[in-house]
Parts: C-alpha cells; sequence; structure tokens
C-alpha cells in the first residue's frame, strides 16, 4: 500500500507533503496512487503518523492525499480511529524524540508489505523487486519448508533480513534496533447454534450484502475474477444485486473442463447481466523460462498463472475497471471440524502426502533435516484464515502493479467468523452457499457433483512440449549451488512428469522449478 525509504535520522524533521509523497530530510514516503485508497498524514508536537487506508463508504472522504495538524487531544482521537479502521490499512507512526517509528498492518492482509533494516535505514514496500537491489542472502530453512510444499505465513521470508508484515504485526524501529512483533492470536471458533428465528441462508445473504457495502464502489469500475466455480459466482451474485453491467474475468482451460466452464460462464454472465471477458490459456502460458528477465515479476510467493491474469487485469484497465473483485477465501469458509470427520486418521490425504513424497526425494540430507523440523516462526492464528492470507500474498502484488485493487469478499474476517460458527449441516458440503446460488442464479448452475474447473493439466502438458527447454536450463541449478536440492534428482522428477503428467509428482516439481527461478533473480 505504500513504498518508503527513510533514514532514523531525518524522524526529527517536518513531514511534509512534495509531488505526491510524504517528504522529511532524504527520506521519503510513497503512497499507492488508487482512488480506493486514502492517504492521511497527522502531526503534532514531537511525533506525526501516516496512514495508507482502504476507503470506507460510511465515513468522510478524507481526500488522496490529506494532512492535518492538531493538538494531542484529537492525534489520539484520529490515532484510535485509524488502528480500528475497519478495511484494509498501513500505518507508520514517529517519534521525533529518539528517532523512533513504528509500522503496522491491519487485519486483512490484501496487499501486504515488506521491511528491511540495515545501518539505520528502513526500506518498506509493497513490491519485492524493490529489495532486489540490496545484496541478499536466501535462507535455507525456509527455502526447505518451501520445497516440500510446507509454506508458511510469517515474518521471515525467503530473503534474510526482508519481513513480511503479516496482519495485525508491527515493526519497530529505533538507532541500532529493529524488532517484529506478532500479534495476538486470533480467538478459535466452534460451531453453535443460530439465534431463535434465524435460518443460515437468510443471515449470511445479509452479511455478504453488509461486507459488499463497506466499500464506496460504482459498477463501471468493478471487474470480478470469475473462474466458473462456486466461490467467484457467489461474490458475482452478492455484487449483482447493487449494481449492474459489471465486467467479469476468467480464463478458458482446455481439455475435458472447457466445455461445462464456458457453458457455467454463460449461464452467470446473463442470469447477473455481466459483462464477460475470457483469454484462453493457451494463448497466455505459464512461463516456464528459469533465466531472471529485466521484465519478469519478483515475489517472494508462487504465482504460476501471472500471464493469463495479467492479461485479463490489463485489458480491464483499458476500460477504466481499476478494482477487481476475487473469490479468494471461499475454500476456507466451511471447515469441517475434527470431531465431524467420519475417519479421521491423524494422517495427511494421498494426495498431498504422495506429492510431498517426491518433493522429499529432491532434498539434500542437510534440507530434509531442515524440513522435517517445526517451523517456529508461523505467524499466530488470525481473523482471516492463513490459507487465504497467503493466496492474497502470492497475487496481490502482481494485481497492483497491474494497477488493480484487490478486493476479497470471502476474505472478510465477519464472514469467516460466522461461516465457521454454522451449525455441520450448514457448512457441510457449502450447504448454505449451495442454497443461495440456487436462490440467486437457479438451480441448473451448480448440480452436485459438477466437473469443476482446475489447472491441474496445465503444467504437465506444458512440461511434457518443453522438457528438453527446462533440461537444459537446469544444467545449472543456483538451488542445488547452495546445498539443498539434489541436481540429478530435479532432472529425475522432470523426466517422470514429462513421462507421467501425475498431478502428485507435478506439484513437486512446480514448487522447485518456482523457488529455482525466485532464488536466481536475487542471487
Amino acid at each position: 500500500m505504500l513504498k518508503a525509504r527513510i533514514a532514523l535520522s531525518d524522524l526529527s524533521l517536518d513531514a511534509q507533503w512534495r509531488d505526491g509523497c510524504i517528504v522529511f530530510g532524504n527520506s521519503r514516503i510513497e503512497p499507492c496512487a488508487h482512488t480506493m485508497l486514502e492517504t492521511l498524514l497527522v502531526r503534532t508536537e514531537n511525533q506525526w503518523f501516516v496512514t495508507v487506508r482502504e476507503r470506507l463508504a460510511s465515513s468522510a472522504h478524507v481526500g488522496v492525499m490529506a494532512s492535518r495538524d492538531v493538538d494531542a487531544e484529537q492525534f489520539n482521537q484520529l490515532y484510535q480511529q485509524c488502528i480500528l479502521w475497519r478495511l484494509d490499512y498501513l500505518m507508520i507512526e514517529v517519534a521525533k524524540t529518539g528517532h523512533r517509528m513504528r509500522v503496522r498492518a491491519g487485519v486483512l492482509g490484501s496487499v501486504p508489505v515488506y521491511c528491511h533494516a540495515i545501518d539505520d535505514h528502513i526500506t518498506i514496500s509493497w513490491d519485492f523487486a524493490d529489495f532486489t537491489a540490496i545484496p541478499l542472502a536466501i535462507d535455507p530453512e525456509v527455502a526447505s519448508h518451501r520445497l516440500t510444499l510446507n509454506t508458511a505465513y510469517s515474518a521471515r521470508q525467503l530473503c534474510v533480513g526482508v519481513n513480511m508484515l503479516t496482519e495485525r504485526a508491527s515493526f519497530h524501529v529505533e538507532p541500532g534496533k529493529a524488532s517484529y512483533r506478532y500479534p495476538v492470536p486470533a480467538a478459535d471458533t466452534t460451531p453453535s447454534p443460530l439465534p431463535a428465528g434465524r435460518d443460515a441462508l437468510t443471515a449470511f445473504s445479509e452479511l455478504l450484502q453488509h461486507v459488499v457495502s463497506l466499500r464506496p464502489i460504482t459498477a463501471e469500475r468493478i471487474a470480478i475474477e470469475l473462474s466458473g466455480g462456486m466461490d467467484s459466482a457467489t461474490v458475482a451474485s452478492a455484487m449483482a444485486i447493487r449494481h449492474e453491467q459489471m465486467m467479469s474475468l476468467g480464463i478458458l482451460l482446455d481439455g475435458d473442463v472447457r466445455l461445462p466452464q464456458m457453458q457455467r460462464r454463460q449461464l452467470i454472465a446473463q442470469r447477473l447481466n455481466l459483462i464477460d471477458q475470457t483469454v484462453d490459456i493457451a494463448a497466455f502460458p505459464p512461463s516456464l523460462d528459469l533465466r531472471p528477465r529485466p521484465d519478469q515479476a519478483k515475489n517472494l510467493h508462487w504465482e504460476y498463472y501471472l500471464e493469463a491474469g495479467a492479461a485479463l487485469w490489463d485489458s480491464a484497465i483499458a476500460r477504466g475497471r481499476d478494482v477487481l473483485f476475487t473469490g479468494i477465501g471461499g475454500d476456507e469458509l466451511f471447515p469441517a471440524y475434527i470431531d465431524e470427520i467420519q475417519e479421521h486418521s491423524g494422517h495427511e490425504s494421498g494426495g498431498v502426502g504422495e506429492a510431498r513424497h517426491y518433493a522429499e526425494q529432491l532434498l539434500t540430507p542437510r534440507a530434509l533435516s531442515a524440513a522435517r523440523t517445526h517451523s517456529g516462526f508461523d505467524a499466530p492464528a488470525s481473523p482471516v484464515p492463513v490459507t487465504s492470507l497467503l493466496s492474497q500474498a502470492c497475487r496481490g502484488s502482481d494485481q497492483l502493479r497491474h494497477g488493480q485493487w484487490p478486493v476479497n469478499l470471502l476474505s472478510d474476517p465477519s464472514l469467516a467468523a460466522f461461516c465457521h460458527r454454522l451449525p455441520r449441516d450448514d457448512r457441510l458440503g457449502r450447504a448454505v452457499m449451495r442454497q443461495y446460488l440456487q436462490m440467486r442464479l437457479g438451480s441448473d448452475v451448480f448440480p452436485r457433483g459438477y466437473t469443476k474447473e482446475t489447472f491441474a493439466r496445465v503444467l504437465p502438458e506444458l512440461i511434457s512440449k518443453h522438457v528438453q527447454t527446462v533440461t537444459s536450463q537446469l544444467r545449472e541449478c543456483a538451488l542445488a549451488d547452495l546445498g539443498l536440492v539434489d541436481q540429478r534428482a530435479a532432472l529425475e522428477l522432470l523426466n517422470t512428469v514429462a513421462a507421467t503428467r501425475a498431478r502428485a509428482p507435478m506439484s513437486a516439481l512446480a514448487s522447485f522449478l518456482w523457488l529455482e527461478r525466485c532464488v536466481r533473480q536475487v542471487s
């Protein structure tokens, strides 16, 4: 939500707006310039703060860039208002005396920022590319966990010294000292009966509409990622109650899923009056090129279908649509609790366990030992489910880079808390979401057992076509040079995927190839 380069010695100086940035000495804070965001600079004697936050429909619009000089009482009131902001925000707080500062994040984690402190200079940015000019070292423990498909939501990232500001966390810096503080864990949720006279469908519908109403948006600026699945269809259905002629975006897959995916999209678009636009995955295939390129987006998280997504985001921007609604969070709304699982064995499901087995075959003994230890650095439980936060971290910066501000309605904490507490029958098989979609779209769009869209076949087919090129590029392996991966095992896994096109080895290979590319871009 912002970028900043700050020297602690400059914190004693007055902060002023200049050319769209907040400047003090040689330091500057650059808020993200998007109409869904507003920036407020508040100054009082010996301290100031700046917050970049999502605009609320119910609050007075402070302007894209605003500043206020206030007394101590007003300062504290505005400060409390900011840290309790209902939508996403990022805040930098400064105490001039002592040259101290704190960076604080909101709860939603839509587009997280990274922080790096060295020699009393701090770099903060939502774009990891801003850190690649700094000499960086790979954290072998984090890399080992990533290679075995154990991705954690954590301040500690792949590059040593670059911390991600997780939801509700804070980063404290003063001369000669920097510290990271996680928030208090969110309370556990358990199923409970609905209040007398309330039914799950009505309550779910009303809460969805409340979440939709939080932001000041107009139909002509909206784009909705519509995959053809239940999550994105739920978002589109909720939005269509308040807005007409919205734009929907989607990637059309090949193979057996293509026709049912197209048919569902057509039904949804017709019944919700959407302006639908698609691209074919074959026209924008994922890049398998491991060589760093100057124009290649740099990220610390895995997003393999950026090319097709970027084509859609750019087409939406060309039509003035810069607010992107996604279905992220839908998979996490209806958990099955342990005592509700009939044959709970305490072991991983076959698919995940098999993929992890292939992944472990790649690792050197040193890396395997690191991967099998408990990470110990995960962020505490959060109001937004962790897998939703990870999905947002994978995609948010790329979306913002293409001019889109992402809104993930189904990741809203109040919606997650409500759905997690629903009785078992309302959660099982996403029962309440199915009822909602039947009410909004009819019963023929998502019949039980419908063919779901999946990217599972895309990468195996691509690998089989380009196996020689990838083999050639893996003759030099950065992860092997770091002592984490057995280069021969990596080539064997590549050939296994090319020959079988099976999902489990492909999952392990995809994680390895992405991490190899990431390590090369920072080496």
